[in-house]
């Protein structure tokens, strides 16, 4: 590994380490090689978010989101210890504005490139990451469930296709399962966030399901307690839960040393679809979340060997979701 290489995995574990988020821990259930790849994969996508979320205009936004899209294109073709390149675009920018393309440039793409070599990783997914940014600048309404899955791949889906490879799986993927997955982590955000990004001017629950509870734009924009509305994150609970339900398949095809990350971080997140389940009338008021115990409670089970070996497999979680339906 060369200086650069090495330099630049220093920085993308500064970004993770700094980023106080929950995932960044479970990063250390993994050996450190696959934890650094992880970090650089992190910090990637943190830059990615960053991008779309500053507070600059959206043509500016999308301008500089395309050309960070034309820098990873450019450094993951190719020799991964050779000089990290910049996309004609950006290479000579005067603008101080843009500087910090350069900078994230030079920090992210050697130890990305490096990790996207060593583990395989198809740069369609990585490409798919900005995609899924740049879409959230165009468009944050969706029409049917089917519009909404598009973007949940792009923005979920494909991050954990690309960390698949990090952990490790034997062939075939159940690519179908590693999908849904996604899309469960992410409608699960959704579902968590209704409040937060109405007050962003943004709707991510299709209008064909809300529709069909009688409710209509203005209700989510100014969401409120309401039957229709608790009706409606009932059913998405529902259909998230089946969504997890497809997406733990994936853990017949893990390597071992992945199992633990994966397993905690779908538990987390089902937990909290659980959450939401339980009180829906919650997202109105407050960002649902899980309490400390609980946090803890997961996160011990995962790095406390003899708890990690006790966890049933699969969670009593899968399969619920159909139990309450058949129920109900």
């Amino acid at each position: 590994m060369n200086h650069e290489v090495a330099a630049s995995y220093a920085a993308v574990r500064r970004i993770a380490r700094r980023s106080g988020s929950s995932f960044y821990r479970s990063f250390w259930l993994l050996p450190k090689d696959q934890r650094d790849a992880m970090s650089a994969l992190y910090a990637f996508a943190r830059i990615t978010d960053d991008l779309g979320d500053c507070d600059e205009p959206v043509s500016i936004r999308r301008h500089w989101l395309g050309l960070w899209r034309q820098v990873t294109a450019m450094n993951l073709i190719g020799d991964p210890d050779q000089p990290m390149r910049l996309a004609p675009a950006i290479d000579g920018l005067s603008d101080a504005s843009c500087q910090h393309l350069v900078e994230h440039a030079a920090n992210i793409m050697p130890a990305l490139r490096h990790a996207a070599d060593r583990y395989s990783i198809p740069s369609r997914y990585l490409l798919e990451i900005v995609d899924g940014v740049l879409a959230d600048q165009q468009k944050n309404r969706f029409d049917t469930f089917e519009q909404l899955e598009h973007y949940c791949y792009l923005v979920a889906s494909a991050v954990g296709i690309a960390c698949l490879h990090i952990w490790g799986f034997r062939s075939p993927l159940p690519l179908q399962s590693a999908v849904d997955c996604g899309l469960a982590f992410q409608l699960t955000n959704i579902l968590r966030d209704v409040t937060e990004d109405a007050q962003r001017g943004r709707i991510y629950l299709p209008r064909q399901h809300y529709e069909q509870h009688g409710l209509d734009e203005d209700d989510l924009l100014h969401p409120r307690r309401d039957a229709r509305l608790r009706c409606l994150i009932v059913d998405e609970t529902r259909r998230a839960a089946e969504l997890f339900d497809s997406g733990w398949q994936v853990w017949d095809s893990l390597e071992d040393s992945g199992r633990p990350m994966f397993s905690m971080i779908w538990r987390s997140y089902r937990s909290l679809l659980r959450r939401i389940a339980e009180d829906p009338d919650a997202i109105v008021s407050r960002r649902v979340s899980l309490g400390m115990r609980e946090r803890l409670g997961i996160v011990s089970n995962h790095f406390v060997k003899p708890l990690y070996r006790r966890l049933p497999v699969p969670p009593v979680e899968v399969g619920e979701g159909q139990r309450s339906v058949s129920h109900s």
